[in-house]
Formats: C-alpha cells, structure tokens, sequence
C-alpha cells in the first residue's frame, strides 16, 4: 500500500543548492577503485591522473565522494574547485591549495602551524611542501588510529581543470603549470592528486597535447541500476521500480538530469499535497522542465475550481496497489517523490500512470462486445450538442462532406470526389475482422491546438495553427477487451509479441485494472478472454506496439494526432469533444478523476459525450495511442496537410485523458497532448484505429 507521508518538515532531498544535495552519489565503485589502483602505484611526477567526461556526468560526485571519506583509509581527499580558486598567480593558486589541505587536516583534528602569506609570494612551490604536504603526512602517520596498519595519504581533487588549461592558454600562468603542480603534489608516502575535467563538444581531454602522459578514467553515465539507486538513495519512501526505469529512459543515466527531475518531481508532490504519482506526471514534469518553465507557477489548473487531494487519500486507503505489478509499473512513480502535476494539461499526466486503482470488484454485468445500432448510437451521440451539421449524420450520406467540396478544383485531391460517392465511401461501416463500427470523418480543414491566451493549456498545445484532412474512417469506440483477447487469440500470445515488445498485459500481471484473462487450457495451449460483464469495457495495459499490431491485423492503423483533434473537436473549434460545457466528475459525458478503476464505463455508454462526428470516449476513460513520435515544438514545424508526426521522437503520443483522480477536467480537453514510452503498458491507456477509405 502506498500513502504519502508527510515531510513538510523535512527538507528536499534533492536540494540543488549546496555540496549536499548538488552532489547525490550512487555506483561509481569502478572508478573509485582505478583511483585507488592508481595511486598505489608507482608514479612519475608528470603523469597525472585524469577524470573526464561530458558536463553533468557526475565528475565532482566522485570527487565530493572521496572527499566525504569513500577512499579513507588510505586517501584523505582534499576538494579544490578552480571555478572558486584564485587564478591569477601560481603564489594565489598555491595559497588556496594549502589553504584547502589545512583545513581538511583540521577536520581530523590535525592542525598546523599557521600559513606564512609572504613565503608564498617568494616561493609558492617550497611553501606549500614546507609548510603543508610534509608536516601534514608526518602527522597523519604519527596519529594514524590504533590497530591501523594501513598507511594515509592526501589526495588533491581538482575539480574544473579545463579553467586552469584556459589561464595557462591566455598567458596567466606558465605554460608547465598544471605538470609542476602535480609533480609538487605527487610525493611517495604523502600525497596524490586527481584532476576533473570536462570534456567540450569538439573534441576529448585524451587529446589535448598539455596530457599527452596522463591516465585517463572516463566517466560515462549510470547504468539502469545505479540510476535507480540514485533516485531511491535520499527519500525514506517506497519507490516502484519500474517507474524508476522510465526515469532512466528520459535521463539516460545523466546524473544532474536525475537529481533535477526528481527535485522537482518532490516539489511538486508537495505542493499539490499528492498521495501519490504516476509516470505520466514524471513526463509532465520533465516536459516543463525541458521548456524551463514550471507549472507551479501557474493556478492549480482544476477548472471545477476543486482539488482531489480528498480523493487521493481516501484512494490510498482502499487500493492494495502492491498486488498489481502493472501498478508498480507507473504508481508510486517517486512515490516519495511524488510530484503532482496536478497539471495543466501540458503533458497530460496521468496517462500511463495511474495506476492507481481500485479493486477489481463486483460490477453490474454489462453487455458484451455486441456492437450497438449505429443509428441508434449516433442519434445519441449527435443529441449531447446540438449541431446543425451532426444531425444528418445517422442517414447513409456524408453530409459534412460538400461544406469542403466547393474549395476545391477539378484536380483536388482524389478525398474530395470520394465523399461525393455515398454507395463508395457510406456514412458508417462495420468491420468484419472485429465487428468495429468505424465512422467516416469528412475531408475538411480545421484550426488544431490552443489559443495563445490560453493559460491553461501547455506549450506544446501552440501555436495554434490550421490543418488540412483528408477523409478516413475511426472507430467509433475505443478497442474493446473481448476484441483484443481475440486478437490475442490469433496471434498466439502476448509475450514479445509486437515488434519485441508485450503486446499486452493480462490480469496476472497487471492486477485488478486488467479486465483481460489468460487461461491455461491444460494442453500446452493458452486462451484470452474478458472478465465476466466486462467484455464491451476499453482494453488497457496495452503497449504502443500492441495498439499498432492490433490496428494492422484488422486493416487499418492508429491515428495521427491531427486525426484524432480532428474527430475530437470538429470544425467548430470546440473545447472539449460533446462542445464547451465544462464536465463534472461521476457526470454523463466523461469518465475522469475517479477515485477507483471501478467508475470505468463499457465503451458504448455515455452517449452525451460523443463528438460532433458521434465518436464515443474521446475524454476521459483511456488514454489513447496515436501513430505520431512526440515533439513539443511540432506545432510550429509541422505540414499544414495531413501532419503525421516527426520522423523520430523517444515517446508516442497519446491524447483525450484518462480516468484516473489526478485527471481533472483540464487534462481531458481535445488539445491535451502528452506522451509515453511505446513499450510501457498502463492501467489507463488504450487505443481506438482509423482507416484510410
């Protein structure tokens, strides 16, 4: 069970000013024992011992590291920054060298006699051996604990190196300065040093000439483990592991990255009093920070003018989140870190995660994957807001379809002449791989994402800007659990099923929020199918991968993302799908900020919040994949012709918001965007497909 503790007392853990909380260290153990390796052997004085790697790869970790004692005994780590020390002599940079050495002794109670200021003027080299390296080794020797045998040693970590490199280039100091400095340093039985440097984009330290005879350890990013580690080290909290590895997928072991998103993950768990948090808030959260903006800064974004925080505790007293591995995939996030995000709508955080959920529980049986009348249906769907141009809709012919005709010439696109074909391309269909009914979306031009004062929506809903369609069909519902374990059926499995990738995830391993049964049939052969009454409810806990392999099976694919605006808002710029009426939670046009899996609906229910086009559940219940890789700044680099997404991106996007608490009504608008790993699988995300006539 998860529960947010209250730590209003308790400072950040990851406190991005000061060595404390700047210098998070995890792992490493290798290049700690290379340091140690190298210092006990024997070398000349102008061989230097060289740290480097990238900015923000964790250089001065290590070093902090060793100066907190993770070498001690037998190396005393003595931390020099040349960012902070002084750079404009050898006898200031010599002073502030003894100076640090001095100090560090006095911290193991070793104190020396006071420094004399003019012998550093006449001879800075002499006076640091004189009267700080050698009398400060005799006394680490002679007070050296009982029943140590080991001898110790100082270790001069220099930090920053490539700014003493620059001052040597410009003509400040000697141009042997860095090698004189090591070998003054470097005395048998004494002391030792270790120089950091940062590599520049160009080119590596390995190839400046002034280190042509060092001994280099490059420094390269935490592996999926130590990142982990990392995350987990500073909070007392529980942390889901596998939400963890999606914050490795986005920091890709960077350390500083790590540290920063998870400072601010913690400050917004804080801020927003959250019980918990799921990986799609972690994506929000890197987005913004990303963008150098934070959502903090804005109103709490919750357009009922209401916050869940209630129902996110009374959530965390009835979910036993821990027998769902599906929840560990995506609650706890950072648990302890939690950062609500609450957010607005920017990257539509509670998709994948929320797993949060309720209890698999008895429900009222609902009926199975029967599809509805489609007149019926769309009669329903077109009377949850009045429009002139929906209510022709039930009939055999596109009625939307001659508004865009007249812009055209006789060389238009093929689109244009197709919707003028009633018998060709009819107003609705039913496929008959799955028995879908799919709804035809008339070719036509529409202004796609927010408004530029817009303060609720995201970055990454602007600019606002007009997009051209061709005509396709969507489904009308979102893909059911009884079409999907069909589908599984077919294909054999769901184990590395799509492209590598789980297709989906069955109850077994997704826990209550999983309405998908797989049965071992006794023969060496396994069977899929639907929770009793919950056959005609969205399948979830399915992967990108899973959605796409679905869609291509059954002649059709995932929708772009200008394809699912489209048939989300229609032509009249509408806020949500059913128009501008603002939902209420429990209500009958959207399933969202629920406090349980349970207020899921099957598909085909509330008819009122249907699109202009009749298309059912496009806010709230599940996320949904899309076909486009996520950008933030697309909308101003995008074709104004049927869009398809950047060519390459590190998540998918998805749309329409979810059911989970932390999805208020903000995060279920038809401009949401948000995005997800295309492997990851959670409890509130599934997928609807379009086709091409």
């Amino acid at each position: 069970m998860i529960r947010m503790i209250k730590t209003s007392t308790i400072g950040n853990p990851y406190h991005l000013n000061g060595s404390d909380g700047s210098h998070l260290f995890f792992g490493r153990q290798q290049v700690l024992a290379w340091v140690l390796d190298q210092t006990t052997a024997e070398l000349g004085s102008d061989q230097l011992l060289v740290l480097h790697g990238p900015g923000k790869i964790g250089k001065t970790a290590v070093l902090k590291q060793i100066e907190s004692g993770a070498l001690n005994p037998p190396l005393i780590g003595i931390y020099i920054d040349f960012a902070e020390a002084a750079l404009d002599s050898l006898s200031a940079l010599y002073w502030d060298i003894a100076t640090a050495g001095q100090h560090a002794l006095a911290r193991l109670n070793i104190e020396l006699e006071t420094l004399n200021h003019p012998d550093f003027i006449a001879d800075p080299a002499k006076a640091l051996q004189q009267q700080m390296l050698l009398p400060g080794g005799k006394l680490l020797q002679e007070r050296r604990p009982l029943g140590q045998p080991m001898q110790r040693r100082l270790i001069f970590l220099f930090d920053n190196t490539q700014l003493l490199l620059e001052q040597i280039d410009n003509g400040t100091l000697p141009a042997n300065t860095l090698l004189n400095l090591h070998g003054h340093l470097t005395i048998p039985t004494t002391a030792n040093a270790l120089f950091a440097f940062t590599d520049s984009p160009e080119a590596t330290v390995t190839e400046l000439p002034a280190l042509a005879n060092s001994l280099f350890y490059e420094l390269p990013p935490l592996t999926e483990a130590e990142t982990v580690a990392l995350i987990r080290q500073p909070i007392p909290f529980t942390l889901v592991h596998d939400v963890a590895q999606y914050i490795y997928q986005i920091t890709n072991g960077y350390p500083d990255k790590t540290h920063r998103l998870c400072h601010a993950l913690y400050e917004h768990q804080h801020e927003y009093n959250l019980a918990q948090i799921t990986v799609a808030d972690v994506a929000t959260v890197h987005k913004f920070s990303a963008n150098g903006s934070r959502p903090t800064a804005l109103p709490t974004y919750d357009l009922q003018g209401t916050r869940s925080v209630k129902q996110a505790f009374r959530l965390a007293q009835q979910v036993d989140i821990l027998r769902s591995r599906s929840f560990y995939l995506l609650l706890v996030a950072i648990v302890f870190l939690g950062a609500a995000i609450v957010l607005f709508t920017a990257a539509g955080d509670s998709p994948v995660s929320q797993q949060i959920a309720g209890l698999l529980g008895a429900t009222t049986p609902t009926p199975t994957a029967v599809l509805p009348t489609p007149p019926a249906q769309s009669e329903a769907a077109v009377a949850a807001e009045p429009t002139a141009t929906e209510t022709p809709q039930p009939t055999e012919t596109p009625t939307p379809t001659p508004t865009e005709t007249p812009t055209s010439t006789a060389t238009a696109t093929p689109t244009n002449t197709a919707t003028a074909t009633p018998d060709q391309y009819p107003a609705m269909l039913t496929r008959q791989q799955d028995g879908m009914t799919m709804v035809l979306i008339p070719a036509g031009t529409f202004i796609m994402g927010a408004a530029e004062n817009d303060f609720i929506a995201a970055p990454d809903e602007k600019p606002r800007h007009e997009v051209q369609l061709s005509q396709f069909y969507m489904d009308k519902y979102e893909v059911t659990v009884e079409q999907y374990a069909a589908f599984l059926n077919r294909l054999g499995g769901h184990e590395r099923a799509c492209e590598g990738v789980d297709c989906a995830w069955p109850q077994e391993l997704a826990g209550y929020t999983s309405y998908l049964i797989l049965q071992d049939l006794g023969d060496g052969t396994e069977q899929y199918y639907a929770t009793t009454g919950f056959a005609n409810y969205p399948i979830n806990h399915v992967s990108w991968y899973g959605a796409e392999a679905y869609c291509e099976s059954v002649g059709a694919r995932l929708p772009t993302e200008a394809e699912w605006e489209y048939a989300a808002r229609g032509t009249d710029d509408r806020i949500y799908p059913w128009g501008n009426i603002q939902p209420e939670p429990g209500g009958d046009r959207a399933i969202f900020q629920s406090e349980s899996y349970e207020a899921l609906k099957p598909v085909d229910a509330l008819p009122n919040g249907a699109s202009a086009f009749g298309i059912f559940g496009m806010a709230g219940s599940m996320w949904e994949w899309t076909a486009d890789w996520y950008k933030e700044t697309w909308y101003s680099e995008s074709n104004i012709t049927n869009p398809t997404g950047p060519e390459t991106g590190f998540g998918r996007v998805i749309r329409g918001g979810a059911w989970p608490f932390n999805n208020q009504a903000d995060r279920i608008r038809a401009t949401n965007r948000s995005s997800l790993s295309p492997d990851f699988l959670s409890s509130a995300v599934g997928f609807r497909c379009v086709r091409t006539p």
